[in-house]
């Protein structure tokens, strides 16, 4: 205890004990003179001292303070002046790497540098700088420097999945200032993985902020226990990371600016080089660049035309207003309607010449206060030249292929029309029931080659047809065993010929009907077929048809003969191409290409394996599609039409046809099936007769002199009287568009000559209310079933029908059956009965219904009277 603190003490004591003895002293003894006084002595004495030693103390403690201030004036110079040589220290670094950095033009230099200052200044070990992907969800270390080992690395990545924390603060933190990095929320989960591992107590972490992004990170990483960051190391921190963005920012610079002066670059080359002339014009309308396809194009060098209007340059006297007018709208509006669109105008060359040309005007480029405006420009003289010789050609081509369709057309319509004879007569040759074994056998044969003859006609429409690219398939249940029997039938005669066998090989499992286009495979087999008797001097030829894997029914053509080369394996299926041994056995070298198309469009694909001397094999498979077995039993319930109306029906038919063999063959048929039928020679003559006698379908031919039968068609049923009977177009013509043509003026049904009989009858059936039944004797065929009418018009009918049958005028016949059906009932059977016995010319059986009719009027007569 020093002295001021004794006296403090003492005096406290002397008043303290002062004040005692006086509470305890007698009031008396304290009135006393001598006590009072002594006893206000001590006590001031006691006071006195305690005052004395309080103000040393004071004095001591304002000498202590002095000191104490004394003291921390000094430390914060001292610590002035460390922060300032730390601040100067940093300053000069700053300054340094500003110097360096404004010398030194390659980021990849920079940023190291820019590290190892940072890490020597702020005094960490380690110092590394980090990029962001594209998408964000991860930093690529692009260099890392450590103090210690004085050595960069790099490639390391920190994935957002792994640190989603940190990543999160980065983005949004000015700064992650972990002191103690392993407890620190931003990177205390780098802790177990990165820290520990590197030995690292805090970081200090700055985003680099590029276009109000985050581009990429500069860590710094000290090595050992938690560390404080100060506000300068923060600040200093923040300074290198700005100027860490700088580099970046100054190196996206000179790069963007490299790859737009090497694009420039290529843009001039391109200009230059490009095929197409290119013109830039400014705001004023004056032309800027001219590349050397200009200068060939207008044939003016550059230096000619820079600096001069374009209007008065290039464009033709008139346009050149309304390409003012419209530079000023777009001026003035910013409207730019031609601007991209690829536009065909004439343009002026050197001579003062206008030439086609083929104009590209690109989007107008803004530049100090004025527009760039760029035009591709193409001279087309050449193209329009070709264009026009093209269109020329195309027209020529085009004359020709409706030339050849028509030819086709008026071959096929005069190869059916006689057909249709030898196949209409054959028929009702058929239709006999006199005819013995042999005539039956040579009339089927005359029916079949006429068949034959209509598919090889149908082979030249096909032909057509595939070139136009319109053929269709009519895929139809057809009996597989029976189509081998007719091809088998085709080719025998030439087999026998050349001596060959010719053997055909059915599979086991094959069903017997299957749907199919049975025309077009009786096509192809045929065609194959025939060249493998054609090219086989001696030995086999084998048609084998088989189930193939995956629902195809596979066929096979495969002979002994002489072979084809493997050069020639693939031309073969060329159009007009021919080996020399197929030139000169005969043909047109289309056969095999018509095939091949024909697989094709059937689902297959026809190849050829083949060895010279050895023979040949040609192979294709189609989707094998069997019958459903209600559709064949729905066939062969079906009643063979053609033969005769059922009881009870009746039909008057008209049918029209320029052509006397035509018109007799059908109107025999419909004749010998009970119908009765009205003949027209002609379109006018058919419209008429329609009106007259309002038959129940009309039979109409296409092609006729005075009136077709399209135009024939539209007129019966414009009329309301004869608009609801059904036309049935019959031609010889077998184009598509012949049956379009057709169904578009009205006719309910289309059938293509030769004429079959069942086909005939079943669309009959189809679009009239009558039925046709196979037995004769289910239909009215005698005059004894015929009941005669009554009515006093009869006697005029049985002297007609006797005046006309005793001289034979087929004519009169022919009119009096006609005239009967409008009286309806009773006389239309009679009309359709008379009808028939005059197209057998049974005259006898006319006069003998005569006679009935006569008899009858007597006996009516006798009766009354």
């Amino acid at each position: 205890m020093n002295r001021e603190s004794s006296i403090l003490w003492l005096g406290v004591a002397l008043a303290l004990a002062t004040l005692v003895v006086t509470v305890t002293m007698q009031p008396e003894t304290l009135l006393s003179p001598f006590v009072f006084p002594v006893l206000l002595i001590v006590f001031g004495a006691g006071v006195a001292l305690t005052t004395y030693a309080l103000s040393r103390l004071r004095v001591r403690e304002l000498e202590s303070a002095q000191t104490s201030s004394d003291r921390n004036l000094r430390e914060s110079a001292r610590a002035l002046r460390d922060s300032e040589e730390r601040l100067g220290t940093q300053s000069a670094a700053l300054t340094a790497l500003m110097e360096r950095q404004a010398r030194n033009q390659v980021l990849e230099d920079r940023v190291p540098e820019i590290l190892e200052t940072c890490a020597k200044t702020i005094g960490v070990r380690r110092a590394s700088m980090w990029q962001f992907a594209e998408d964000h969800a991860a930093i690529h270390c692009v260099d890392l420097y450590d103090l210690e080992t004085r050595q960069h690395t790099s490639g390391q990545t920190i994935r957002r999945a792994d640190f989603p924390a940190y990543f999160s603060a980065i983005e949004h933190a000015r700064l992650i200032a972990a002191n103690d990095a392993h407890n620190d929320p931003s990177t205390r989960d780098f802790s177990g993985p990165y820290l520990k591992p590197n030995g690292i107590g805090a970081m200090l972490d700055i985003p680099l902020h590029q276009n109000q992004n985050v581009s990429g990170i500069m860590c710094l990483e000290h090595v050992g226990d938690a560390r404080h960051w100060t506000a300068e190391e923060q600040n200093f921190a923040l300074s290198v990371a700005n100027l860490i963005v700088l580099a970046l920012t100054d190196a996206d610079r000179r790069e963007a600016n490299s790859r737009l002066a090497e694009s420039e670059s290529r843009a001039r080359q391109i200009i230059d080089s490009a095929h197409d002339a290119f013109i830039g014009m400014n705001s004023d309308g004056e032309i800027v660049t001219w590349n050397a396809q200009a200068a060939k194009t207008f044939g003016r060098k550059a230096e000619e035309v820079l600096g001069q209007k374009l209007a008065e340059t290039i464009i033709p006297h008139a346009f050149r207003e309304g390409h003012r007018r419209g530079l000023r709208r777009f001026l003035e509006s910013g409207e730019a309607p031609v601007v991209n669109q690829t536009l065909e105008l004439t343009a002026l060359n050197q001579e003062g010449t206008e030439f086609p040309i083929e104009i590209t005007i690109t989007n107008p480029i803004r530049s100090n206060h004025s527009y760039f405006f760029g035009a591709f420009i193409r001279d087309i003289s050449t193209r329009k030249q070709r264009e026009a010789e093209l269109k020329q050609a195309k027209e020529s081509a085009e004359a020709a292929t409706h030339a050849k369709s028509d030819f086709l057309a008026n071959m096929s319509h005069e190869l059916r029309t006689p057909l249709n004879g030898v196949l209409g007569y054959a028929q009702l040759m058929q239709r006999s029931q006199t005819l013995t074994a042999d005539q039956r056998e040579s009339l089927d044969a005359i029916s079949k080659c006429g068949s034959h003859l209509l598919d090889l006609i149908n082979d030249v429409l096909d032909l057509s047809k595939i070139e136009a690219g319109r053929m269709e398939l009519e895929p139809v249940p057809t009996d597989l065993r029976q189509l081998t029997v007719d091809l088998s039938y085709v080719i025998a005669e030439p087999v026998r010929r050349k001596g060959l066998r010719f053997t055909v090989e059915m599979g086991p499992d094959l069903p017997a009907r299957i749907v199919v286009d049975g025309r077009h495979l009786r096509q192809v087999l045929l065609n194959l077929l025939g060249n493998a008797v054609k090219f086989t001097p001696v030995g086999d030829v084998t048609l084998i048809v088989s189930r193939a894997a995956d629902q195809r029914l596979a066929f096979e053509v495969r002979d002994t003969g002489i072979g084809i080369s493997e050069e020639n394996l693939t031309s073969i299926f060329e159009e007009f191409r021919q080996t020399r041994a197929g030139s000169a056995a005969g043909g047109t070298g289309l056969g095999l290409a018509i095939s091949r198309r024909l697989v094709q469009a059937m689902g297959g694909k026809l190849v050829v394996q083949s060895k010279i001397s050895e023979g040949s094999s040609f192979c294709f498979d189609i989707p094998l599609i069997a019958a459903e077995a209600s559709i064949i039993a729905q066939e062969e319930s079906e009643p063979e039409l053609g033969s005769h109306l059922a009881p009870g029906s009746h039909l008057t038919a008209l049918v029209a046809d320029d052509s006397s063999v035509n018109r007799r063959i059908l109107a025999s048929l419909l004749e010998s099936a009970g119908a009765q039928v009205i003949t027209a020679g002609g379109g006018v003559e058919a419209v008429e007769l329609t009106a007259r006698y309002r038959p129940h379908v009309v039979l109409m031919d296409l092609r006729m002199d005075d009136l077709d039968g399209l135009t024939a068609t539209r007129r019966i049923l414009a009329e309301p009287e004869t608009e609801s009977i059904p036309v049935i177009m019959v031609t010889a013509s077998a184009f598509g568009d012949s049956r379009q043509a057709a169904l578009d003026a009205g006719c309910v049904d289309f059938i293509v000559k030769p004429i079959r009989a069942e086909h005939l009858f079943r669309k009959i059936q189809q679009h009239v209310k009558v039925r046709f039944v196979a037995s004769p004797d289910e239909s009215p065929r005698t005059e004894e079933l015929v009941a005669l009418p009554n009515g006093s018009h009869m006697v005029d009918v049985g002297t007609r029908l006797h005046e006309a049958a005793s001289i034979g005028n087929v004519a009169e016949l022919e009119r009096l059956a006609l005239e009967l059906p409008s009286y309806g009932g009773p006389e239309a059977i009679l009309g359709t009965h008379i009808g028939r016995l005059t197209t057998a010319f049974d005259f006898p059986a006319l006069l003998e219904l005569a006679h009935r009719i006569q008899d009858q009027r007597e006996d009516a007569r006798g009766a009354t009277t």
